[in-house]
């Protein structure tokens, strides 16, 4: 061998590979090469797939975007315009009420008056006419005197013949346009004398110019897009009024003008469409984390596949680790050695462990199972009572039921729940109770440990939690932190998955998913949102007012009082609020509305003021009680009678929903207007389900729940049901009292609450049923147990929200009552003789 040789040197030199290395390196080439390959195929179909989600992400995130925003400039731009015209038509509605409210236009109509002749009628026409500014005509006419008048400057034709015969029938009339020669104007009537039920003498008709009115549409921006006023009458086609501007650039919004027939109809142009444009920032973000994320995605895919393709035989891994090992230390040249393939492709990853090696590094208990970090500590059933576990909520005791603790596993079963749905998102929210902020803090780190996000929206009422679970895109489900109407002590959750709130074994799962610990594991995030301007943006837009109305507001130092106030403001009520300060201590009275002692603040404060009408708020704002200037509490089922009167007028053969605390005669009234009366057992979620099924379109509960599906969303909403109904009586010539006085009220009591132990009261319902003697009453078994006679009624079911049964009767007379009654106490005493009865 010569030693000069450098080829030979070098080979002698050289490390000598066993079989092992060579068919190492052999692999780790072939290795390569696939790799490589499966790497330029993903990374073909990751720009494929991340073009698809770049332009389904565009067309949500910038053009739906646009376009929601487009929408929503053009229902603001309508909507303010609408309001502008109805301001001015409230100012011309008051003139024309003071007007009509002069002693001596009804004297000069009285037939018994001497001066009753036509030319002292229309000596004081002209006098009138004269002192008002703005009116062009002014008209006397007694009572069933009106004849047409084609030919008259301001002439009397069919339109305003009609518009007379009703105001004479002292029926509500509205303003309504007309075009004489070219030019609009009014038409306004009142009855003379203004009030009062009997027949009147004659009818007030005031004719009046309408320039303004087209004026103050006229100083819209014309350059956002089209108005158009139009005039819609009931069964006939709309009349168009005036049009100003022009747009195109997307769909057409429309406003009622409150306190007429008027609509005004707009349609955005390219300016405002403009103003709509989604910059892409938020997209373009997106996009980018979504391309680094798949590229990543796509190196680790390339990795395992090529690994699945390759295999690992455990039985050589580790002969081979110690031959390339070997070779690698009878290496006499250490940076030759580094540059061999083997050495630099080989990851530790590729490296089969095999089981003696899993023992060796900790991988396997003394028992030979692997171990498990995650392992659990097992709960004590004990602490998860299941009394709290109610039909239709979760409720109890703060401190001994209700605890951080068990509110920090209730949001690990809820926020599992939430996934095992479908939902990655859901809405947290409470009331103002003194122990709900930390209570809500420990569902909220439950929630958030199984992986599912929160979004938090504070301290609002019920309803507005139901609210967002319909407006924010991202979920359809939350939970309410609260005890809604029980005393200060209480606390609880109301949960809605996918818009339908937990009921029955749907609550009961949720103690057996936490101690049987199903839970899932994750970080999820919290996010804090607003809600209150929405709710009241979207209530605003749905209800008009006819006329103006004073109400008390009791919020009973509870929720309601951040946004009942505010919203009846808005809708243009005069507001005076009532324990609207929030005290989760509840100094003034508990949140409880369906008790009389709870009311008398209400009444006192509703007669001292002369207001219109007052409304009590539960603890939560799902629930209400109104009361009248006369004092009398119109409970809810009498409410019900006017809501059902009022949508089946307009939704002939529809279901009406009401639970079994309900009075008879509501039966009666939904019948008469032609609906079909369905009863259902108590609470908010039974009652949401059964609204769901029938496809109601109203359904009310005796406590005061009202579930409204016209225009709404069906869920119970104590806030919307007053506007609501604040809508009717406005667009009635009648007080409240009088209103309600249609809806004959028989002899009942309120709710009657006997104290029993909550693991007893159900048992107690079971053993009545099965075995009382109700003589020949007809037995409902639905929701407790209703006995119906045929001069009355009495129910007995176990509460849901308190330990205790709860009863009520209804009859024609008190005899009837007081026989029912005793009927009632004798089998009740019977399965229990220690129940304290108080009647």
């Amino acid at each position: 061998m010569n030693p000069q040789d450098p080829l030979k040197s070098k080979a002698d030199t050289a490390p000598h590979l066993s079989r092992s290395a060579q068919r190492a390196l052999e692999a780790a080439k072939r290795k390569a090469a696939i790799q490589q390959k499966v790497l330029l195929i993903l990374l073909g179909i990751a720009l494929v797939i991340n073009a698809i989600i770049g332009f389904v992400l565009y067309q949500k995130m910038v053009v739906k975007q646009q376009q929601l925003n487009l929408s929503n400039l053009t229902q603001e731009v309508a909507a303010e315009r609408s309001k502008a015209l109805s301001r001015y038509l409230q100012q011309q509605t008051a003139a024309i009420d003071q007007l009509a409210a002069e002693p001596e236009l009804s004297a000069i109509l009285d037939f018994t008056n001497p001066e009753n002749t036509p030319e002292a009628r229309e000596q004081l026409e002209q006098k009138w006419q004269q002192a008002t500014a703005g009116i062009l005509k002014l008209r006397l006419i007694p009572i069933g005197s009106a004849e047409l008048d084609r030919e008259a400057e301001f002439p009397i034709r069919y339109a305003e013949l009609d518009l007379i015969q009703r105001t004479e029938k002292r029926e509500a009339t509205l303003p309504e346009l007309v075009q004489i020669n070219n030019r609009w104007m009014f038409n306004w009537t009142r009855p003379l004398p203004a009030t009062g039920k009997e027949t009147p003498l004659g009818s007030l008709m005031v004719t009046t110019d309408a320039t303004e009115l087209l004026n103050i549409l006229n100083t819209s921006e014309q350059a956002l897009g089209e108005f158009i006023l139009l005039q819609q009458f009931a069964g006939s086609p709309a009349q168009l009024v005036a049009k100003i501007g022009s747009g195109t650039a997307g769909s057409s919004m429309q406003n009622n003008v409150a306190g007429s027939y008027l609509v005004v109809k707009f349609t955005p142009s390219e300016h405002l469409l403009q103003r709509a444009e989604e910059l892409p920032a938020l997209w373009l973000t997106v996009i980018s984390v979504i391309v680094a994320g798949s590229l990543a995605l796509v190196w680790f895919l390339s990795k395992i596949l090529v690994r699945a393709e390759l295999g690992d035989d455990k039985s050589t891994a580790a002969p081979l680790l110690a031959d390339v090992t070997k070779t690698r230390k009878e290496s006499v040249d250490a940076s030759d050695a580094m540059t061999d393939p083997l050495f630099q492709k080989q990851d530790i990853l590729d490296i089969a462990v095999i089981d003696e090696d899993e023992n060796i590094l900790g991988l396997q208990s003394a028992s030979g199972k692997k171990s498990n970090t995650g392992s659990r500590t097992k709960i004590n059933e004990d602490s998860i009572p299941a009394e709290i576990f109610r039909s239709y909520d979760i409720r109890g005791l703060v401190g001994s039921q209700i605890t951080p603790e068990f509110a920090q596993l209730l949001g690990q079963a809820i926020g599992s729940e939430a996934i095992d749905q479908g939902e990655q998102n859901i809405v947290v929210a409470r009331d103002a109770r003194t122990h709900s902020e930390s209570l809500t803090q420990a569902l909220v780190r439950g929630i958030l440990r199984t992986g599912c996000n929160v979004i938090n929206i504070g301290v609002v009422p019920t309803p507005l939690m139901y609210f967002s679970t319909f407006h924010f895109d991202d979920t359809s489900s939350g939970v309410m932190v609260t005890a809604s109407h029980n005393p200060k002590e209480y606390n609880g959750f109301k949960v809605v998955m996918n818009n339908r709130a937990l009921a029955d074994d749907a609550v009961t799962d949720l103690r057996a998913r936490i101690i049987g610990q199903r839970f899932h594991q994750g970080l999820g995030e919290e996010t804090p949102r607003t809600i209150i301007p929405d709710y009241i943006d979207r209530i605003f837009s749905d209800v008009a007012l006819a006329g103006n109305v004073s109400v008390v507001i009791d919020a009973g130092n509870a929720v309601t009082g951040i946004v009942a106030p505010a919203l009846f403001e808005e809708l243009g009520c005069e507001v005076i609020p009532l324990f609207c300060d929030l005290d989760g201590e509840f100094p003034n009275h508990d949140p409880d509305p369906t008790i009389e002692k709870n009311l008398q603040h209400l009444i006192a404060k509703v007669q001292e003021t002369n207001a219109d009408i007052g409304v009590a708020f539960d603890g939560d704002g799902d629930r209400l009680v109104v009361v009248t200037p006369k004092g009398d509490i119109i409970w809810p089922d009498r409410l019900l009678m006017l809501f059902a009167k009022d949508i089946l007028a307009r939704n002939p053969g529809a279901d009406v929903l009401f639970d079994v605390k309900c009075s008879r005669q509501l039966n009666q009234v939904i019948s008469s207007y032609g609906g079909r009366p369905i009863m259902w057992k108590t609470g908010h979620s039974p009652m949401k389900a059964k609204m769901e099924e029938t496809q109601a379109l109203i359904g009310g509960e005796y406590s005061g729940h009202i579930f409204i599906k016209d225009r709404w969303y069906g869920f119970d909403d104590g806030i919307y049901a007053m506007a609501r109904l604040l809508e009717i009586i406005t667009l009635r010539d009648q007080k409240i009292d009088d209103i309600f006085a249609a809806f004959p009220q028989l002899l009942i009591t309120p709710e009657i609450k006997i104290p029993v132990a909550e693991q007893d009261k159900f048992a107690l319902i079971a053993k009545l049923s099965d075995g009382g003697d109700f003589a020949n009453g007809t037995a409902t078994t639905i929701d407790g147990l209703r006995i119906d006679y045929t001069k009355g009624w009495g129910l007995v079911r176990a509460s849901n929200t308190s330990p205790a049964l709860t009863l009520r009767f209804e009859a024609e007379s008190a005899e009837a009552l007081e026989k029912i009654q005793q009927i009632f106490k004798r089998e009740l005493l019977k399965v229990d003789k220690t129940l304290a009865i108080p009647f």
